[in-house]
């Protein structure tokens, strides 16, 4: 009897040792909590991260070639492979607990060895389960966060600035009317622009061309395969072009987006930097870069769902919570989202003269409508690039004087 128990037993202890446990554990970086998605792992005592997890928190540079992976933080440099406890950081050997593993095609690193070997802090806080990472990186004296506010305060000084943007959207979406056959579509927006900012007195004018492509069994006449749109936000309100319209100015009942849009482009730096903390964006430095002579510090910035379920957001859903655009709140909590964005910041003058985007974007939700009720599910992936030049440059803007009102296009086209 008792060897039939003992086999049984120790079946169930070996798998409880090899496999994932996928637990609620947080990471505090630098005492801001760090959005995992919940897939921090845990074996046998030890946790592991995915790799673009510890690669973001640490504004490092990861590379995967075969079962070898090589994280490179400037002049350091750690290589690991997958399934071996050896290890080289800047060429001399080191041994980890627990080997490198992919886990649902995700390649997973051990935690505290990874922060440990570039110098970070690593404690376990066993009361409310969670790991505090201090990772105290500086460039000229400011961390993350301060190189980001300072390069806010000189784009607000300079007033002007023009942004060249270029991205790429792959959407796959499905739509569904109550009692209707679900109709799937996939398409890439392909979208190309220049955008003119000036803070002061507020304006923004957009320039930009979208170019559409669907499968073939998929296009349709009525979406059009190139797009071009301009829209223009002064003091008096919110413009834009519509094909056989000509300028139409949007009023939107119950919002004041010319409002909404100047207090975003005036607001205090630190302020600013405060709220998205709160809204749950995690920033660390990243490998310093050099672009056609000019050296520049790097700033990683990322962001999860948690987002959505922040005091900002809550108050926006009530601002916008109108007939007119729906239970906002409940939109926001179909939604999920998942971004990344990297600042290139001028050493000499600090601006940020480049960007660059990752964003994923998935929405789940129901339509809510006397007439045609339905469902949406949507998932977007989109990269952008952005350059910023002509500093404290004025620009071409558009007469809108003769614009026609929104109102107007709907009840012509009644």
């Amino acid at each position: 009897m008792k060897k039939r128990l003992i086999l049984p037993l120790a079946v169930l202890l070996t798998l409880l040792l090899v496999t994932p446990v996928f637990a609620s554990v947080q990471l505090d970086m630098n005492g801001r909590t760090y959005n995992t998605g919940e897939k921090l792992d845990i074996q046998a005592g030890v946790t592991s991260a995915p790799i673009d997890v510890l690669a973001h928190t640490l504004g490092c540079t990861a590379s995967v070639d075969g079962d070898v992976i090589t994280l490179q933080e400037n002049e350091d440099s750690l290589q690991m492979t997958i399934a071996s406890t050896v290890a080289l950081f800047n060429g001399q050997e080191k041994h980890m607990t627990r080997a490198p593993q992919r886990i649902n095609e995700e390649i997973y690193l051990p935690i505290r060895f990874v922060y440990e070997c570039f110098g970070a802090s690593v404690t376990w806080k066993d009361t409310e389960e969670k790991i505090l990472v201090s990772y105290a990186e500086t460039r000229n004296g400011m961390n993350g966060e301060q190189l980001l506010t300072e390069s806010s305060k000189k784009m607000l000084e300079v007033n002007r600035y023009k942004m060249t943007m270029d991205t790429i959207s792959d959407i796959d979406m499905t739509a569904q009317e109550n009692g209707q056959t679900p109709e799937d579509i996939k398409m890439q927006l392909d979208t190309r622009g220049d955008s003119w900012l000036q803070t002061d007195p507020m304006l923004i004018y957009i320039k930009q061309d979208s170019n559409i492509k669907m499968p073939e069994n998929q296009a349709t006449q009525e979406i059009p395969t190139t797009v071009q749109t301009e829209m223009l936000f002064n003091e008096s309100g919110m413009y834009m072009t519509i094909p056989e319209y000509g300028w139409v100015k949007m009023d939107v009942p119950g919002i004041n987006l010319q409002e909404l849009m100047k207090q975003s482009l005036n607001q205090d730096p630190a302020t600013a930097m405060k709220l998205m903390q709160d809204m749950g964006m995690a920033v660390s430095i990243a490998n310093d870069q050099e672009k056609n002579g000019q050296k520049y510090w790097v700033v990683d910035a990322v962001m999860g769902g948690d987002i959505f379920k922040s005091d900002y957001f809550k108050e926006l859903s009530t601002v916008l919570n109108m007939p007119s655009v729906g239970d906002i709140q409940n939109i926001l909590a179909g939604m999920d989202l998942e971004l990344s964005y990297s600042t290139w910041i001028n050493q000499e003058t600090l601006y940020s003269d480049y960007m660059d985007l990752d964003a994923k974007i998935k929405m789940d939700m129901d339509i809510p409508s006397e007439e045609e009720p339905g469902h949406i599910k949507l998932d977007m992936d989109m990269t952008g690039n952005y350059i910023i030049s002509d500093y404290d440059t004025e620009f071409p803007v558009p007469d809108v004087s003769q614009a026609i009102d929104y109102e107007t296009v709907i009840n012509q086209a009644k």
